[in-house]
């Protein structure tokens, strides 16, 4: 059913969304809601997905328990980055993370400090109705974060978002555990089982139980590249079109399960020009300039096939990239796109030092922008179903004519190209500015 607005809040506070909700249907303002329209049986991730994309405006339950949830930043996440008005009903004055606070610095504010009085729900049928016409406040609700100048504040956010994203989201390395990621409803009171739950990005979506071998959470520093590597431990995964995801081209279906029969170590980022550059000084190969920490790229297929072999590995399946990829998620990005990945709308036209963004579950940076990856198939324009997914069986693209796929789009890529699923085509003898390489390992 059509709906113009969402209502993005925390379960917990239930008894705050439904009366706001209430207010603006008895305003002829149609409204989607949780639980209320899920339908029985529906993926609850791919539902919200669906509601936000049909939305015009969402109207955010700003308290405690909402800056706190990582559901939350999820779906202000969605909404920013598909360009929807967001209205925050702003219940309670706490601090916002980062994220929050540059996803909200442009929108609407309504201060209800008193609760859901008959005075506040009036303001809010008033606002959504202004933002419904596309109408812009000319003076937005005073944010009133302590000691300094909102918008001063708000340039700072966007600083620290490109330049110590590391630092803020340190990834938790854990020690041997069965990982298990259960539904996920609209809160943090999910649970992530065998693990302590301390970043949000393990959070929203699952495949199921995944048996984790002793070395799961472990990195291992490969000695001939000296770069590090993570386990990637077996499972089983959906391949292609992500649940919910409009936006897929023909060659990303149909969606079909996966098997991954053994785990693999793969490099935490794609390849760097300082890692490509001793190699290219042992093997007499030319030596790419440019920063070291920048990824390396104009490398052909053949060339990155040629590199991983020379550091003991090669270059992982299509499938083996997309199930690391996904880190156990099964929507279009595995996080909050500008938080995540170097795309058009943040990168200033150009890559960036790899592992400057956040990493997905696994521990791996940068699978969505910066550089797209070569993959070790051949590309065709539908999926074979039953063509091996890993191992000696993959078909390579070793005739002259054949294309190479890759994979995570790149720096100057819009978000509709960096999404997981996405698949690109090209000459496996071509050398493109926009591609580079991760090696995965079979070391055990």
């Amino acid at each position: 059913m059509a709906h113009q607005v969402f209502i993005s809040y925390s379960s917990v506070d239930a008894a705050i969304a439904e009366p706001m909700c209430a207010a603006l249907e008895s305003a002829d303002i149609s409204c989607w809601i949780a639980p209320r329209d899920v339908q029985p049986g529906t993926d609850y991730p791919a539902a919200i997905v669906d509601a936000l994309a049909s939305s015009i405006v969402v109207v955010l339950v700003l308290t405690g328990h909402a800056v706190a949830s990582p559901h939350i930043l999820t779906e202000i996440g969605h909404a920013f980055n598909d360009r929807k008005r967001i209205v925050p009903f702003r219940i309670a004055s706490v601090p916002l993370s980062k994220d929050l606070d540059y996803f909200l610095s442009m929108a609407q504010w309504l201060d209800a400090r008193d609760g859901c009085t008959d005075e506040n729900l009036k303001r809010l049928v008033g606002a959504v109705k202004s933002a419904l016409q596309g109408e812009v406040p000319v003076k937005p609700a005073p944010r009133q974060l302590p000691g300094r100048n909102a918008r001063l504040l708000t340039l700072a956010a966007l600083a620290l978002l490109g330049l110590g994203a590391v630092a803020y989201w340190k990834w938790p390395q854990s020690p041997a555990v069965t990982t298990r990621i259960t539904n996920s409803t609209k809160d943090s009171t999910d649970k992530v089982e065998g693990t302590s739950k301390t970043d949000s990005t393990a959070k929203t979506d699952t495949v199921g139980k995944v048996e984790a071998p002793d070395h799961v959470g472990k990195m291992w520093l490969n000695p001939a590249d000296g770069e590090e590597y993570v386990w990637i431990p077996s499972g089983t995964f959906t391949m292609g079109c992500s649940a919910g995801d409009s936006q897929c081209a023909d060659d990303e279906k149909p969606a079909h399960p996966v098997e991954i029969e053994k785990g693999f170590w793969l490099a935490r980022t794609e390849t760097t020009i300082g890692a490509y550059r001793k190699f290219a000084g042992r093997n007499r190969v030319k030596a790419p300039q440019g920063d070291a920490k920048l990824p390396v790229s104009s490398v052909t297929w053949v060339e990155a096939k040629a590199y991983c072999a020379a550091v003991g590995g090669r270059l992982p399946s299509e499938a083996e990239w997309e199930y690391a990829a996904r880190g156990g998620q099964t929507g279009a990005y595995y996080g909050v796109v500008p938080a995540i990945a170097w795309y058009a709308d943040n990168s200033g036209g150009a890559p960036h030092a790899a592992g400057t963004k956040r990493p997905n579950a696994y521990g791996l940076f940068d699978m969505l922008g910066n550089v797209s990856e070569w993959v070790l198939d051949r590309y065709y324009n539908k999926y074979d179903l039953t063509s091996p997914a890993a191992g000696a069986g993959v078909e390579q693209p070793l005739a002259s004519n054949a294309s190479a796929v890759a994979r995570g789009g790149f720096w100057d890529g819009d978000a509709a190209t960096i999404r997981v699923s996405h698949r690109a085509a090209y000459p496996n003898d071509d050398a493109e500015p926009i591609v580079g390489f991760r090696c995965a390992n079979d070391h055990i």
